[in-house]
């Protein structure tokens, strides 16, 4: 019954799609609304891509595997592409308003930090209860998915150094580039993996596409045929040679000593999430997405992405470490999804409700 997935999403995505005529163009394909509707389309495609592995991914022991959700296992770095780009140019377009930068601390950044203390708290209450075997550092491996907050906070608070403390426009920008470089290399070097550092640099090109909007806009509609066939292709290439560095890199296990793999993977990633949220401006230029169920999503994808992932563990067939017994192993594909949408959905919104009112006090 998983199948039923795949026609179920593309109805999501284009159901109450309005496409452009020739000549004719989406206006809006950089608005708030626009962007926020296909970001909760994104939030849940990295639900799928967290369960799938879980269930199918081929780093996996072969008793855990079960396939049907393989379309998901490597797509979820694009979605998050598509995250810190819109970010990156919304908190550009944004910061012109008189009053942007008052109270940005409690404005921005407490938001995203105070609902990811409460679902790490939950992790961590649960794995002490179940006692899971916990290496460190315990902040790390407690809740894996952190590093999603982390890459945005230090975003937002280099975006607050550079364009409220720095008053020149070039020095701003050349700190901001120089800053997602030093992350970059930091996160290289120090961090678990590449989901670290292989898309918050779409946050400085979201920078830069709302900086440059008309004119970029004005290339692409030129030859646009040609641009949105060469994005496709480029994305198709990169996503395709890192997928297979990847897939090399999981068979060789413990026996991964080859740089040219690890770089071959890094590479493909970076190339295609670039490319990949170009694909996607280009096909909003043509395509005006937007529905009741988007549209309902796009109000709480941070709290989404943050409780998606305590279902996705609890029925796994493991939670967390995969030597330790599942809180409730849900086998079956099609129910698994379905219970972690079912709970994930009504908390995930309920959690924003709360952040609302906590935070709506601070931002009058």
């Amino acid at each position: 019954m998983y199948i039923i997935f795949y026609p179920a999403l593309l109805v999501l995505l284009f159901w109450g799609a309005h496409l452009c005529k020739k000549g004719e163009w989406n206006e809006e394909v950089l608005s708030f609304s626009h962007t926020k509707a296909f970001l909760g389309y994104c939030s849940i495609l990295i639900l799928f891509h967290h369960a799938s592995q879980r269930t199918c991914a081929p780093w996996l022991m072969p008793s855990n595997i079960h396939h049907g959700l393989d379309a998901f296992v490597f797509i979820g770095y694009l979605c998050v592409a598509v995250f810190f780009f819109c970010s990156g140019y919304g908190v550009y377009t944004a910061h012109f308003k008189e009053g942007f930068f008052d109270h940005f601390i409690k404005r921005r950044i407490m938001p995203i930090l105070t609902p990811t203390i409460i679902i790490w708290l939950v992790f961590f209450v649960i794995e002490k209860v179940r006692k899971v075997p916990i290496d460190k550092p315990v902040w790390l491996n407690t809740y894996n998915y952190i590093w999603y907050v982390v890459a945005v906070i230090y975003s937002y608070a280099l975006f607050y150094l550079c364009f409220k403390l720095i008053k020149k426009d070039r020095l701003s920008m050349a700190v901001m580039i120089f800053s997602t470089i030093l992350y970059f290399i930091l996160c290289m070097l120090f961090s678990p993996g590449t989901w670290w550092y292989n898309t918050p640099f779409l946050f400085l090109l979201g920078i830069i596409a709302a900086r440059h909007k008309d004119g970029m806009l004005t290339v692409f509609k030129k030859a646009y045929p040609l641009w949105l066939i060469l994005s496709f292709v480029i994305t198709a290439c990169g996503f395709a040679f890192a997928n297979y560095y990847s897939t090399i890199i999981v068979l060789l296990g413990s026996h991964y000593t080859d740089k040219g793999h690890f770089w071959g993977e890094l590479i493909g990633q970076v190339i295609s999430a670039a490319t990949f949220v170009w694909f996607v401006l280009l096909l909003g230029m043509k395509i005006r997405i937007g529905n009741p169920v988007l549209r309902f999503l796009q109000k709480f994808t941070l709290e989404f992405y943050l409780v998606h992932t305590l279902f996705i563990q609890m029925f796994g067939f493991a939670f967390v470490n995969d030597a330790t017994k599942p809180v409730f192993y849900i086998k079956n594909q099609f129910l698994y999804i379905l219970v972690s949408l079912v709970l994930t959905i009504p908390i995930a919104y309920g959690l924003n409700l709360l952040m609302t009112l906590i935070w709506k006090k601070g931002k009058k």
